[in-house]
């Protein structure tokens, strides 16, 4: 009986730290999906400078937010997005909050990586600051790098 017991445990514990190395393969590994397997530098030519380079802003890739949650929360309302197309570090997402067609709130909260998204902070704004009855709310997302804004969508407001 006691031999039965200590193979069992033993089985359930081992079965248990693999599902650990399942969940967490890169545990304490900074890389992230977008980072380049071969870190090795790369030799480049130095470039001769021109005559008069004017520096042009790139254009921003588009950005796909969307709202994960909302929820009424006592007098308060609580809303999650992410950006579902990449993910990085340092972005903020912006959610505004429409009256008809005029923006009557907008809060801006950080945004961080995720494993395959970036996931916006929660936002929780008081009731008191958005009118009663319908509002539409866009979750928009900027970055040196990304910019983009989701549809409208409706909340109701008590």
């Amino acid at each position: 009986m006691k031999r039965t017991l200590l193979i069992t445990t033993t089985l359930v514990a081992v079965a248990t730290l693999a599902g650990c190395a399942l969940f967490y393969p890169n545990l304490g590994s900074n890389e992230t999906p977008s980072d380049p397997m071969d870190p090795s530098p790369s030799a480049s030519a130095t470039p001769t400078p021109t005559a008069t380079e004017t520096p042009t802003a790139a254009p921003k890739e588009l950005a796909k937010p969307r709202v994960l949650f909302y929820e009424i929360v006592g007098t308060n309302l609580q809303i999650i997005g992410e950006v579902v197309n990449f993910a990085e570090d340092g972005g903020e997402c912006i959610i505004t909050f429409y009256s008809g067609n005029t923006p009557v709130v907008m809060e801006r909260v950080p945004a961080e990586h995720n494993v395959s998204t970036t996931q916006c902070f929660p936002l929780t704004t008081a009731l008191s600051r958005l009118p009663k009855g319908m509002v539409d709310v866009v979750i928009g997302y900027e970055s040196d790098k990304y910019a983009g804004a989701s549809e409208k969508f409706e909340v109701i407001i008590p």
